[in-house]
């Protein structure tokens, strides 16, 4: 009887159209989650225990309405209910703005941006059919384009004053997500023998700098490099922070994509330079043109230093990779489509950009770090 009943347990536990069922019905659970994350219901609660009239008063939305998403929430196990009334608990805690290990930034853009982008990956794929081998504006659009009626790139377009709130709410994002998945990455790698300053192109706000120097290495001097509205968002943040660590961080602006070094804005010739979380974001032709910017502006003279490394910090795919690998490789498809790349492609164009692969970093986090160094021919 006992085999009977296991037998059974297995057989249910792995049917496949239950498995798809649930699949499928995670869109409307993400969507919960961003109905309580959005109006803030964990943060409105606070410490204190709400019924479903006392929130839907605060928030201005139906109560109808409300007890539905909190009864799909308690359901996944967020928020305690008793009596009608809801508290906040151990998860819906990262729900509130000020929580140490708040997902708020994150749980937004994932489920706006992301969301409403792969909603649009059909689409695109099609067009891109169609569009066959041609490289050109069928081959560039990408789910957010079709999604938010824009056809610039998504960084292009949340620079613009009036997605202002978009870029900083990304900023913050990267920082939650890459804190829940990439924690060890400050204490894995040994940040501490690399030459300074170390410019980090791509660096947003600075969150691995911030997550680095919190653990002592403060022998290091950071220079961080991104679009300037971004830059902005990054010295607000640094300003927030204790000098011991602020002071060793200074600020560059420009854009790794512009068609020559000068317009680039790229510091020139330093001893280190790190791309990280920004290859995946972009298609082969534009990770090149990356590459090749930064390798140039190694190169630059007269300022060069001897020595000089360049590290890659990504994702790599591979046939045990995470759900949350494979889930974001689906979002940085459709935001821009970005590629989630194996190690042998990101090797194949390091190398075309004129590299050499020196030593491959794997760590206790969804990253890994590439190591290279500048092929003197090429």
């Amino acid at each position: 009887m006992a085999e009977h009943l296991l037998a059974l347990v297995k057989a249910r536990s792995v049917s496949k159209p239950d498995s798809t069922g649930f699949h499928n019905k995670g869109v409307e659970e993400s969507q919960a989650l961003n109905f309580v994350s959005s109006l803030g219901i964990a943060d409105i609660i606070g410490d204190a225990s709400l019924s479903l009239p006392e929130i839907s008063e605060k928030t201005g939305v139906d109560t109808q309405f409300l007890g539905v998403v909190m009864n799909c929430m308690s359901g996944r196990g967020y928020f305690e209910q008793d009596s009608g009334r809801y508290s906040n608990n151990t998860l819906s805690a990262v729900l509130r703005e000020g929580h140490p290990s708040s997902m708020k930034s994150a749980i937004g853009f994932v489920c706006d941006e992301g969301y409403n982008a792969a909603s649009r990956l059909i689409d695109v794929a099609k067009r891109r059919g169609m569009a066959g081998a041609e490289v050109g504006d069928k081959s560039r659009i990408t789910g957010t384009n079709l999604a938010f009626g824009f056809d610039c790139s998504v960084f292009e377009w949340m620079a613009q004053p009036q997605q202002a709130w978009r870029g900083e709410r990304l900023g913050r994002a990267m920082k939650q997500l890459h804190g829940m998945a990439n924690s060890n990455v400050p204490i894995d790698y040994a940040w501490s023998a690399l030459t300074s300053p170390i410019v980090d192109c791509g660096g947003g706000i600075g969150a691995l700098e911030m997550a680095i120097l919190k653990e002592k290495n403060l022998g290091l001097e950071f220079t961080i490099f991104d679009i300037p509205e971004t830059i902005e968002n990054a010295k607000e943040a640094w300003g927030t922070l204790p000098p011991q660590s602020s002071s060793r961080i200074s600020f560059a602006s420009g854009n790794f994509l512009a068609p020559t070094l000068a317009e680039t804005g790229l510091p020139l010739g330093r001893p280190t330079y790190l791309i990280r979380h920004v290859l995946h974001d972009w298609t082969d032709p534009e990770v090149l043109s990356i590459l090749r910017n930064v390798r140039a502006a190694m190169l630059a003279s007269p300022t060069r230093v001897p020595d000089q490394k360049l590290l890659v910090c990504e994702m790599l795919l591979h046939p045990d990779s995470s759900r949350f690998v494979r889930t974001t490789s689906m979002q940085l498809l459709a935001l821009n489509n970005g590629v989630t790349r194996t190690l042998a492609a990101m090797r194949a164009l390091i190398e075309q950009a004129g590299f050499i692969v020196r030593e491959v970093h794997y760590m206790r986090a969804v990253d890994s770090i590439i190591e290279a160094v500048i092929t003197e021919s090429a």
